[in-house]
């Protein structure tokens, strides 16, 4: 009886055993399963980081070029057809010339060079606004802020406090982030009223953005590559910021947070 009793606990014993032991490997797939899929989410995620900094990289890059190519075209088709011009011009001087046809090529002369100017001036410009070299970045904003509300078709309201930009390059980012704010809420956004506030609270500079215009898929636009959005989030993650796209029942709403410091344009 007894042995029989001890066969039943022995019997018993190994059965639970090998449940605990079943459920050991059960438990031991299922972590290592659960583990992969972690890791293998970690990567996705560190893949989309990836190919999203590239992307920002490439729209950089194309930008540049495009800038490049854009001024060199200008330098050409223009300042070059203008010297090329004088250049006949000046060509045409000679002792023999009357005073009245010299006095009609010199002042022809004169105008083409007051042109070159004018057009050096203006790509200068396009470089980088004379007013930030002058003036700094608020005025350079307002300045901005104020050709756009002349022309009656948006109202821009701009508000700061105490601004902290430790440099040129800096200044000259968040001025063209702003500049390509209010350029998609004139051309995109069909906007008639825009508020746009820039502060500093404890060594973080924030940019907030907000249009009652028809508003913007981010998602979407960043599938399409939009230009304008790309180049806007390349100058933020040069000045090691974020992006923030604020949900609201109508327009745009856009927060921008970056660091105060020399190294974050680097």
């Amino acid at each position: 009886m007894d042995q029989a009793q001890n066969g039943i606990a022995l019997q018993a014993f190994i059965a639970s055993m090998a449940i605990v032991f079943i459920l050991s490997i059960f438990v031991i797939l299922f972590f290592v399963k659960y583990q992969r899929r972690l890791l293998a989410q970690q990567e996705e995620r560190q893949k989309a980081a990836a190919d999203y900094q590239r992307d920002l990289l490439k729209t950089t890059i194309n930008s540049q070029e495009a800038e490049r190519n854009r001024i060199a075209k200008e330098l050409h088709d223009e300042i070059g057809a203008m010297l090329t011009t004088t250049k006949l011009y000046a060509g045409q001087i000679n002792p023999q010339l009357s005073n009245t046809k010299l006095n009609v090529v010199t002042d022809k002369m004169n105008l083409l060079f007051d042109d070159m100017i004018q057009n050096t001036r203006r790509i200068s410009q396009d470089l980088r606004p004379v007013i930030l070299e002058k003036l700094g970045l608020i005025e350079g904003i307002e300045n901005l802020i104020g050709t756009i509300n002349e022309t009656g078709k948006l109202t821009v309201v701009f508000k700061q406090t105490t601004i902290q930009i430790s440099d040129k390059q800096m200044e000259l980012n968040v001025y063209r982030i702003i500049q390509e704010l209010l350029n998609n809420a004139l051309k995109h956004a069909e906007a008639s009223e825009v508020e746009i506030s820039l502060v500093t609270v404890e060594d973080i500079n924030k940019l907030h953005y907000r249009d009652n215009g028809k508003g913007i898929d981010h998602i979407k636009l960043r599938q399409k590559i939009g230009i304008g959005l790309k180049n806007m989030e390349s100058r933020v993650s040069i000045l090691n910021g974020t992006l923030h796209f604020n949900p609201v029942n109508k327009g745009t709403e856009i927060e921008i947070e970056f660091p105060n410091n020399a190294d974050s344009n680097n």
